[in-house]
């Protein structure tokens, strides 16, 4: 994402109006069920709840279970009749919040029929029945079911099929009016979102909802944000507005700051009482939704403001590492940190992380054991299940424990060091191929549609190394990488020639890491492997590598997808000669640490000068 999108979206929330603020409608030691069909069962935007709700209040000790099953209408399905579902899956887990999303199946993907509507009427009447005489006090959330796409894709009838879904939609409205139910909207503001989505980019519109029924992660956001709206979730992550001209805080809302100093560096600590939701905004498809819709606005406004400063650029510091580049203008009309990938948004990406494992952890003790081995009498069924709960809560306290607020310390300096392209997207110019390096000398470089760095062995097991021309000391490199699996490459910091580098890992094997750090062709380097890159990393996709080395001794760091993996320092320069500067090389391993035809892809590839 451009710093003039980010800026967009800063200055879009700093300007929009603000709503009343209802009180948020779960409270402390809620247990959340979500049910549903196949929508439901994808954990997506379910997880996104949760990870909110985690998230921005993480003193509240909410939990949830993820109780959705493919196929599912009011009547059930392949996990057994509604009763079946409701007495096995929901009720036992007693929650005191129950959302209900069903529709999608029970219109049959065909025009409207009455007979059909019938049932699903009849049905889901018959849920909320059962569930307010088996769970008195219960709160139940009707979800209008999200929608069938016939925006980015012809309708395959007369009308459309997601016109059926907003006559179901229109029943539960009533339905909610009747029984006091809460009403969640997780059709039209989709739609919405994609009616705009395709006017932008009609070709990436139509990864939103990729078969018309199940949506990837981006069209899940949209749907999340419109369940957390209608529990009155709040738009407020933190708001800190500083005022240079009496060197006081002016605001700190849902936040703390400390050891506020004003001189040449404007510095203090923060501590912000919540996170804001990690939005992984490098993703095309995922920007495309965020930018057709109002998610920023609405859910997640982290804003930092300062007033009076000089006119001039700014570099934004938190924890010593650089967040972005504003001018004093920028400062004064607000920065929205959410947009960002700071300290904070990778706190609550590890967040996320827990919480799609815990998910999967309770799917499988659902799916795999209860539910298939309940006709069994196996001597261990209970202790199995017994066991795999309490993994579950282990990772629930986890969760909960990696949700609380961490304090920060924020720098603003004056001055401005921008990120410089040193890869035209064209041809090699800049670059050249090592004929001396131990890995080979592959030829196999080239540039592909679409600004594309891409390498790979020339002949079975000739590997080789391409470096820039000139030489840098203390820098930070970034790009972008999409490898095939089974490839072994790297990219060197102070190369020389012949490959002798401080080499962060980009290995894509079994047994591999990407964006840890190795000594190539170096003596006594005791190198560095990152715990839980697995975790970042998004297979077969473009991921993003940022890689900083300072020092005479050098001092590497490593950012995967906007999350710093590494922080390491040498013991000694291991460098031949004890060099303080070289190239920058990107590998292609020798040998049969590359499967024959794969490639690896690299774009995007700038380079940014330390003073």
């Amino acid at each position: 994402m451009t710093r003039s999108a980010i800026l967009c979206l800063s200055i879009f929330a700093c300007l929009a109006p603000a709503s009343a603020q209802q009180t948020f409608q779960l409270a402390p030691d809620d247990r959340v069920v979500f049910f549903g069909d196949s929508i439901t069962d994808q954990r997506l935007y379910t997880t996104f709840v949760e990870t909110y709700v985690l998230t921005r209040y993480p003193d509240k000790n909410v939990t949830f279970v993820h109780s959705g099953w493919g196929g599912d209408r009011v009547t059930g399905g392949g996990g057994g009749g509604i009763d079946v579902r409701l007495n096995r899956d929901l009720i036992p887990y007693h929650p005191t919040v129950v959302t209900i999303m069903l529709g999608m199946n029970d219109g049959r993907y065909r025009p409207f029929n009455d007979q059909i509507f019938k049932i699903y009427q009849d049905g889901y009447k018959h849920i909320v029945k059962q569930l307010k005489s088996a769970l008195p006090g219960v709160r139940i959330v009707a979800i209008q079911p999200s929608p069938y796409d016939d925006v980015t894709r012809p309708p395959k009838f007369e009308g459309g099929y997601n016109a059926v879904l907003l006559r179901y939609s229109d029943f539960l409205a009533q339905l909610a009016s009747s029984d006091n139910l809460v009403l969640a909207d997780l059709n039209r503001p989709v739609t919405a979102m994609l009616e705009r989505a395709n006017t932008a980019n009609p070709e990436l519109a139509q990864k939103i909802l990729p078969d018309r029924v199940h949506p990837g992660p981006a069209g899940h956001l949209i749907m999340a944000e419109a369940l957390l709206k209608a529990w009155n979730s709040p738009a407020l992550v933190s708001d800190v507005e500083l005022e240079a001209s009496t060197r006081k805080a002016a605001r700190t809302d849902n936040a703390s700051v400390s050891d506020l100093q004003f001189g040449r560096t404007v510095s203090w600590t923060e501590t912000d009482r919540s996170l804001p939701m990690a939005v992984d905004l490098t993703d095309p498809t995922m920007a495309l939704a965020v930018h057709s819709s109002d998610f920023m606005d609405a859910l997640n406004r982290e804003m930092l403001k300062v007033n009076g400063l000089a006119a001039g650029k700014y570099r934004l510091m938190i924890d010593g590492d650089e967040e972005g580049s504003f001018t004093a203008d920028d400062l004064a009309s607000g920065i929205n940190l959410a947009t960002i990938q700071t300290p904070m948004w990778a706190q609550a990406a590890r967040v996320h992380a827990l919480t799609l494992k815990r998910a999967a952890i309770h799917n499988t003790r659902w799916r795999n054991i209860q539910v298939p081995m309940e006709t069994e009498d196996a001597a261990n069924l209970r202790a199995s299940l017994e066991a795999l709960d309490a993994l579950d809560n282990d990772l629930r306290t986890t969760q909960h424990q990696a949700a609380q607020p961490v304090p920060h310390r924020f720098e603003l300096i004056p001055g401005d060091t921008t990120f410089q392209s040193i890869f035209d997207g064209r041809d090699l110019s800049g670059w050249h191929i090592s004929q001396v390096n131990h890995h080979g000398n592959t030829q196999g470089w080239v540039v592909t549609d679409g600004g594309v760095l891409t390498g790979t062995q020339d002949t079975p097991g000739n590997g080789g190394i391409v470096l820039t021309d000139r030489k840098y000391h203390d820098f930070e490199v970034s790009l972008d990488l999409n490898p095939d699996y089974g490839c072994d490459s790297g990219l060197f910091l102070r190369s020389t020639e012949k490959g002798e580098a401080y080499q962060v890992l980009i290995d894509y094997l079994d047994g591999g890491a990407v964006g840890g750090v190795y000594g190539e062709a170096l003596k006594d380097v005791h190198g560095y492997v990152p715990p839980r890159w697995n975790e970042i990393w998004k297979n077969n996709q473009w991921n993003h590598l940022r890689a900083r080395i300072e020092g005479d001794t050098p001092h590497i760091q490593v950012w995967l997808n906007g999350i710093k993996i590494t922080d390491w320092t040498d013991t000694a320069n291991h460098l031949p000669g004890g060099a303080t500067d070289g190239m920058i090389a990107l590998q292609v391993h020798g040998g049969n640490r590359w499967i024959p035809g794969e490639k690896h892809r690299f774009r995007n590839i700038v380079v940014r000068e330390l003073p």
